[in-house]
């Protein structure tokens, strides 16, 4: 029976613990659309920055 819950709280412990260890890194040109997102630009530059980003995106994967 001690085995028993041992077998059961070790698993809980690890299948709680596991975690993904990949992380999300931005592109330099996201990261430039991010920043510049509360600065007040012109509308077509603010679209330009945003296609940039969508493009580095997909060139990314």
């Amino acid at each position: 029976m001690k085995i028993l819950i041992l077998m059961i709280g070790s698993l809980l412990i690890t299948a709680c613990n596991t975690q993904s260890t990949q992380q999300y890194v931005s592109t330099p040109e996201c990261m430039n659309y991010r920043g510049m997102m509360t600065a007040p630009m012109p509308p077509d530059a603010m679209e330009r920055l945003r296609l940039k980003c969508e493009a580095s995106e997909q060139n990314r994967n």
